[in-house]
C-alpha cells in the first residue's frame, strides 16, 4: 500500500527544497567571473567546483535513495537540507580555490537527498497524469528559483560580496529544515530484498543507462553555457545564460502541465529532445554570444520536456518500495557522466574548440531522444 504523503502544507516543503537545492546550483554560474578575480585564478579553475558538486551529488545519490526507502523521505530530506546548510555557508567562507571546490562537493552530497525524497513524494499520486503533475509542479519551483537566483546572486555579489549568495542559501535550507518539523513522520516501508534487486536488475540497468545519456546531454550542456561565453571573451552576457535557460525550463513545463493529459510520452521526449538537438546544432554551426543564449533558452525547454516525462513514468519499472532507489541510481548516473563530461568539455573550451562541444552536444541530444523513446515503446 502506498503512504500518504501528499504535498500540502507543511509537507509542501519538498518543493521548497527542490527550490533551495536548485538555487545552490544556479549561483555558481554567474559568479564565475567575480570568484575568478577575486582569488586571482583562472575561470577553469573555478568550473571544476561545478564539477565538484556534480561529483559529490552523484556519489551520494545511491546512498539517500536507498536511505529515503528504508527511513521515508522526511526524514532522509531534512538531514541533507541541514548538511547542505553548512556545507552552503562553508563555501561561503571559503579562504581559497581549494577549500570552495571541496565544500561545494559536500554541498552536492548534501543536496543529493533531495531527488529521490521528492520523487517518493510524488508517489502518492494515484494516476500517471497526476505524477506527471506533481513532478511538472516541483520543476516549476525549481525553475523559478533557477530564474531568480543568478541576477540576486549577482546583486548581491556587487553590493557586498561573492559569499553572501552562498550565505543565504544556506540559511533558507535551515529555513527548510524548520518548515518540516510540523510535518508526521511517513512510515518506513520494507528494505528491499537481494532477491528482489536482481529480479529488477534489467530495469536498474535500464534506469542507469538513460541516467547517464540524460546527464551527458541535459546537465553538461547547461553547465558549459557560462564558460563558453566568458572564455570567448563576453563575459558581459555571461550572467544571462543561466536564468535564460531557467525561462526554458519554466514555460516548457508550464506547457507541460497542460500537455500530460493528452499527449503520449513518445511525443513529449520527441518535442524535447528536437529543442535540445536544435538548440546545440545552431551553436555549433555559427557559434557566438546570441547563438549560446538561444541554445541556453531551448536546452531548457528540453529538461522541462524530457526529464519530467522520465520521472513520471521511469520509477515505476520497479516496486514502490525501491523507487526511491531507482530514482536515485538515475540521478547518480546522470551527474557522474556529467561531471566527467563538464571536465572534459572545459579542457576542450579552453583550447578554442566550441563548435566540437557544442556538436558533441547534438550527438548527446539525439541519442538521448532516441534511447527514452525506445524505451517509453516498450514501458508505457
Amino acid at each position: 500500500m502506498k503512504r500518504n504523503i501528499g504535498l500540502g502544507p507543511p509537507a509542501s516543503a519538498p518543493r521548497w527544497a527542490a527550490a533551495v537545492a536548485n538555487a545552490d546550483w544556479c549561483v555558481t554560474g554567474p559568479l564565475i567571473v567575480a570568484l575568478s578575480a577575486a582569488w586571482d585564478t583562472d575561470v577553469a579553475t573555478i568550473t571544476m567546483g561545478v564539477a565538484a558538486y556534480s561529483l559529490g551529488y552523484g556519489c551520494a545519490l545511491p546512498l539517500w535513495g536507498a536511505a529515503a526507502d528504508r527511513y521515508g523521505y522526511q526524514r532522509c530530506l531534512q538531514t541533507g537540507m541541514l548538511l547542505g546548510a553548512i556545507a552552503s555557508a562553508g563555501s561561503a567562507l571559503s579562504p581559497g580555490p581549494g577549500w570552495w571546490i571541496a565544500l561545494r562537493m559536500a554541498a552536492g552530497a548534501s543536496f543529493a537527498a533531495v531527488p529521490p525524497c521528492v520523487s517518493l513524494a510524488c508517489e502518492s499520486a494515484d494516476s500517471a497524469q497526476n505524477r506527471h503533475r506533481s513532478f511538472a509542479g516541483l520543476t516549476v519551483a525549481a525553475a523559478m528559483a533557477a530564474v531568480a537566483a543568478p541576477p540576486l546572486a549577482v546583486l548581491a555579489s556587487l553590493a557586498a560580496s561573492w559569499r553572501l549568495p552562498f550565505l543565504l542559501v544556506g540559511l533558507l535550507a535551515v529555513a527548510t529544515v524548520f518548515r518540516m518539523s510540523g510535518a508526521p513522520p511517513d512510515a518506513s516501508p520494507p528494505r528491499p530484498s537481494a532477491a528482489r534487486w536482481h529480479a529488477n536488475a534489467p530495469a536498474y540497468r535500464t534506469v542507469i543507462a538513460l541516467g547517464a545519456a540524460e546527464g551527458a546531454a541535459l546537465l553538461t550542456l547547461p553547465a558549459l553555457l557560462a564558460p563558453s561565453l566568458a572564455l570567448s571573451g563576453a563575459r558581459t552576457v555571461t550572467a544571462l545564460a543561466q536564468p535564460l535557460y531557467a525561462v526554458g525550463v519554466l514555460s516548457s513545463t508550464v506547457m507541460v502541465h497542460r500537455h500530460c493529459h493528452t499527449w503520449p510520452p513518445m511525443r513529449l521526449l520527441g518535442v524535447g529532445g528536437a529543442a535540445g538537438a536544435v538548440g546545440t546544432a545552431l551553436t555549433a554551426s555559427s557559434p557566438g554570444p546570441s547563438s549560446t543564449l538561444v541554445c541556453a533558452l531551448l536546452l531548457g525547454a528540453a529538461w522541462g520536456y524530457l526529464h519530467t516525462t522520465l520521472q513520471t513514468w521511469l520509477p515505476h519499472l520497479v516496486p514502490f518500495s525501491a523507487r526511491a532507489r531507482a530514482s536515485a541510481l538515475f540521478a547518480a548516473a546522470a551527474m557522474l557522466t556529467s561531471s566527467l563530461a563538464i571536465a572534459v568539455g572545459t579542457a576542450l573550451l579552453q583550447q578554442g574548440r566550441h563548435t566540437a562541444v557544442f556538436a558533441a552536444g547534438f550527438l548527446s541530444c539525439a541519442l538521448l531522444t532516441c534511447l527514452t523513446r525506445s524505451v517509453a515503446r516498450r514501458w508505457t
